[in-house]
């Protein structure tokens, strides 16, 4: 048997519930997807949580997966777009990391983080106080980091009407900032 016939196969299989080809399916993909996923993440426990995270999109999706014409490519895009989820949330939380924990090393550090702490507590308190959409899709850019066509998508709006609506926000922001001495 082709693979790609032998992967259609057990996506059928799969498609109507079999945990025994789940399985095949499973230790079909885990060599190739392996190696893959290393490359793009470079830590053998996150390739482990990507192929878990792979394999439940698959099993979630399993009344889908009868149709597909390309089995393969589904499941390496499912888990490229779960390594690159990943890397962008490290990537946000390694600058958010970076910007809040300045080692204190003498009066000037202590400070900076005095005041740094300051300035997130001004910026919650001025994205408290923005209208409710705004106020979500600002929290969906900053704190989720996700992209402006992904929100409006979620949202089901224009991506134009979220730029506008992040331009808005932080002009809001700003100007806060800047009544209360911080900008």
């Amino acid at each position: 048997m082709v693979l790609p016939d032998k992967e259609k196969l057990l996506f059928r299989q799969v498609a109507e519930g079999d945990e025994s080809a789940f399985s095949d399916l499973f230790n079909l993909f885990l060599p190739k997807l392996y190696p893959f996923i290393l490359k793009l993440t470079r830590s053998e426990s996150v390739v482990e949580e990507v192929v878990q995270e792979t394999f439940i999109k698959v099993w979630l999706n399993r009344d889908k997966l009868a149709e597909m014409e390309n089995p393969g490519g589904w499941v390496f895009t499912v888990a490229s777009n779960k390594c690159y989820d990943y890397l962008r949330t490290r990537a946000l939380n390694d600058k958010l990391f970076v910007s809040t924990t300045a080692e204190p090393g003498g009066a000037n550090s202590i400070h900076e983080w005095l005041d740094l702490k300051e300035l997130k507590r001004l910026i919650e308190l001025a994205v408290n106080d923005l209208p409710e959409q705004r106020k979500k899709i600002y929290l969906m850019s900053r704190s989720q980091g996700k992209t402006i066509p992904e929100i409006a998508e979620i949202l089901q709006l224009s991506p134009n009407t979220v730029k506008n609506a992040l331009v808005s926000s932080l002009k809001s922001i700003r100007e806060y900032l800047a009544r209360h001495g911080a900008w």
